[in-house]
Parts: structure tokens; C-alpha cells; sequence
């Protein structure tokens, strides 16, 4: 509606619209966060996950209108349909940028339960943001280097233990839990460092996720796996400054749809060749990923 005004224009008006949303869906969700911390009765949580998820999706909408008035989008989504569930899920996805957070919301929109993702430990210090994540329950992991694991090896379980406290969570309350697999942003530079076998993507890193299905996967129907492109934005363009600016052209998203059986859940920690299979499908599914991503950017830059 707007994508035909100078980009600076449009900066400025996202950089006070996307960040106003978040204020103000964030202020009632810290509220309510605090009431469910002082009156932890059943009734009143389960008041408090109804206002979340109504919240949640009016954050999800007004974006959705956001990037309907500032950018010009070509949305093309592929793969399996993706079911209307009531009970909660996983979502695996690869990650490009900060637009996935909004982009993911806006291709589940009205079919999962409120998302909730694996976030750094670091972005509990955003302003609102941070706050209003965890009320909502969202695990913070930290990341420690090898350095520090070797010099504290009880850090190992650190991550471990929020893992599954969080999952338990889910079960209580329907929720959507979104894993960024390969727990950083791709860049070149990065999957370099990181002696990545793919052409676009890092490494997944099974773990969190086998131990979240370990957790709650007789409790849920479906893995939803999501395959992100930006092919008009891709690198060395960032996605998220040019969804800024009103110039995100278009997003393809892939959605494989993973029934949950007994052969993806097991005990990741205790079970070597349950660990062996596991790390073994989650390459697969990558190495699938990776040759969609590849292609797609072929195809477009052929179409040029």
C-alpha cells in the first residue's frame, strides 16, 4: 500500500509502528505475568493463558498489517497444508534473520497454539521485550563456550534442565514451541567458522529439540518443519533492515508436516543409538533444506 514511498520514510514508520505493537501487547502481558506470579491458583493461570494467546494473536495481526501497508510482499508458501491443531506443537525452522520471528507468526497465524521460541539469554534485557518473553514462559538459554564447560562442567545441564522445564510448561497450557535449530543467524562468514557441510545453512544442533520431544512428544501430534527464503533479500541483503524499509519482496517458506511417532522421541541423553538415529534425521532434513535453498536461489537469479 505504502512500498511506492522513499525507503527512508518507511524506515521511520516502522521503527515507531513494529516497535509501538510490541509496547503495547508486551504492557499487559508483563501485568498479567506479575498477577499470575502473586496469585499462582489454577483458575487465575488458566485466565492468564487465555488473555496470553488473545494478546498474542493481536501482536501476530497488527504485524501482519504492518508489513500489508509498508512492503510489498509476495507470500509463497509450499509444502504440506498445515493442519488447525488446538494442542501444542513443535516448529523446527532455519534462520536468516530477525524477520523470521514475525514471518513464522504470520504463516502460523490461526492454526497453533501461541508460539513461544528457544531465545538467548541475552534479549531478556530488551526493553518490554525481554520482560513480556518471559512471562509468557519462552526458555532463555545461555551459551557458554567450550572454554567454560571444560572449566565448569555443571553449566552442561544448565540449558538442559530450562529445556525441559519449559517443555513441561507446554503440556500445561497449549503451546507452539519454535526452535531455530541451528541456535544463531546464518551468514557466510559464520558457517565457515562453524566448517558448516551445507551451502546455506549452520548446523543443526539436535539437541534442545530431541530433548523437547523427549519431554512432550506423547503429548503432540506434529512437527511442523519450516524452510525459510528470502530469495529477492538474500545475502549479502539483510531481511529485516530491508523489511525496514519497506523493500521485502518476497518469502518462500516450505512446510514439511512430521507426524510425532515413537521413532523420533526417546531419551537423547541416556540412549546412544536413539541419539545416533536422531542427529542422523535432523542432518537429513537439513541436507533437504539446504538443496531447496539452493535451488530457489538459482531459479531466481535465473529469472532475472
Amino acid at each position: 500500500m505504502l512500498a511506492f514511498l522513499p525507503s527512508p520514510f518507511l524506515l521511520v514508520l516502522n521503527c515507531i509502528l513494529i516497535p509501538l505493537n510490541c509496547i503495547l501487547i508486551a504492557t499487559p502481558i508483563m501485568l498479567l505475568g506479575l498477577i499470575r506470579l502473586l496469585l499462582p491458583f489454577k483458575g487465575i493461570i488458566a485466565f492468564v493463558e487465555r488473555c496470553n494467546y488473545h494478546l498474542y494473536k493481536a501482536w501476530c495481526s497488527i504485524n501482519a498489517m504492518i508489513l500489508r501497508v509498508t512492503n510489498n510482499i509476495r507470500w509463497d508458501i509450499s509444502g504440506d497444508q498445515i493442519p488447525k491443531i488446538q494442542n501444542s506443537c513443535v516448529v523446527i525452522s532455519n534462520h536468516l534473520s530477525w524477520a523470521d520471528i514475525i514471518v513464522l507468526c504470520c504463516i502460523y497465524r490461526g492454526y497453533i497454539p501461541t508460539t513461544k521460541f528457544f531465545m538467548k539469554h541475552s534479549l531478556i534485557y530488551i526493553p518490554f521485550v525481554g520482560l513480556a518473553c518471559y512471562a509468557l514462559g519462552m526458555p532463555f538459554l545461555r551459551r557458554y563456550s567450550r572454554e567454560k564447560l571444560l572449566k565448569n562442567p555443571k553449566l552442561r545441564t544448565a540449558d538442559i534442565n530450562s529445556t525441559k522445564k519449559a517443555c513441561r510448561r507446554l503440556t500445561e497450557h497449549p503451546s507452539s514451541l519454535i526452535n531455530f535449530v541451528e541456535g544463531t543467524r546464518y551468514t557466510p562468514v559464520k558457517a565457515k567458522i562453524a566448517r558448516s557441510a551445507y551451502r546455506h545453512l549452520m548446523p543443526p544442533k539436535a539437541a534442545s529439540v530431541a530433548i523437547a520431544l523427549g519431554e512432550i512428544g506423547k503429548d503432540i501430534n506434529y512437527v511442523f518443519n519450516t524452510t525459510l527464503i528470502y530469495p529477492q533479500n538474500a545475502y549479502p541483503s539483510k531481511p529485516f533492515i530491508d523489511l525496514m524499509k519497506g523493500r521485502l519482496k518476497e518469502v518462500k517458506a516450505h512446510v514439511e508436516v512430521i507426524p510425532v511417532t515413537a521413532d523420533i522421541t526417546g531419551d537423547y541423553l541416556g540412549d546412544k543409538e536413539y541419539k545416533h538415529a536422531f542427529t542422523l534425521r535432523l542432518r537429513k532434513i537439513w541436507q533437504d533444506k539446504d538443496e531447496y535453498i539452493d535451488q530457489c536461489l538459482k531459479t531466481n537469479k535465473g529469472g532475472r
